[in-house]
């Protein structure tokens, strides 16, 4: 079952909004980033529970876990929202590049 949710949402990581989203190219990064936010923060709360499980299983003592997962949290969130940026950056350059190549054509 937690393989299942961890596939999930690994796979679903704003993959729908860079692939399905036509707009990508012309939305601003702040609107990107607002956009995402609540599905960043799941992907890091994940990243969180599955660190919080691991040093737990360890035996980890109780200030090192308490770090451990808010870092988990905050680069897992921070990982989705980096991963979101460079792919609208490729999808703009991708936009603008075949932009061109239309302009010179015509």
């Amino acid at each position: 079952m937690i393989f299942k949710t961890v596939r999930t949402a690994a796979t679903s990581m704003c993959y729908d909004r860079l692939v399905n989203d036509e707009t990508v190219a012309e939305t601003g990064a702040t609107a990107l980033f607002r956009s995402e936010l609540s599905c960043a923060l799941r992907n890091g709360a994940l990243a969180g529970v599955m660190v919080l499980a691991v040093l737990l299983f360890e035996g980890a003592p109780l200030w090192v876990t308490a770090a451990s997962v808010v870092g988990a949290v905050a680069l897992g969130t921070l990982f989705h929202q980096c991963i979101l940026l460079a792919g609208a950056g490729v999808l703009r350059v991708r936009a603008r590049w075949r932009e061109s190549g239309t302009r010179s054509a015509g």
